[in-house]
């Protein structure tokens, strides 16, 4: 076998793996951004979710442009509370985290992922 042929095999799977886990991030971001819009309606729109466990949670909804809390699990939707608009935060004071910023605390061993790393201590001191 030829050393050179064993390299050009080697760079074009490389290439092959680099060009489909790029295709993958695209088709991933599409995706996302068409459920995101499937989501919303004229009156109602889903602003926030956290989820507690796989199948119950808490969402922020806006209906009609009033703003509620609403708790769901399987078996029912409760509306909590109505929330005042001047106590949401909007998406410009929100810190979004990035995932290169995320990587590089992870990867600096800090291991909050929710980006709210700024005061991290550490176990010794």
């Amino acid at each position: 076998m030829n050393p050179g042929s064993d390299i050009w095999s080697l760079v074009f799977a490389l290439i092959a793996v680099v060009l489909i886990l790029y295709i993958c991030y695209k088709v991933s971001r599409f995706v996302a951004k068409r459920a995101g819009s499937t989501a919303s309606t004229a009156n109602i729109r889903i602003l926030e979710r956290a989820a507690f466990t796989q199948d119950k949670g808490l969402a922020i909804a806006e209906i009609c442009g009033e703003y509620y809390l609403v708790g769901f699990s399987p078996n029912r939707i409760e509306l909590l509370e109505k929330i005042d608009p001047s106590k949401l935060k909007t998406a410009g004071t929100a810190k979004k985290a990035d995932f290169s910023d995320l990587l590089k605390s992870a990867i600096k061993g800090r291991w909050d992922l929710t980006g709210n790393d700024k005061n991290h201590k550490s176990r010794n001191g």
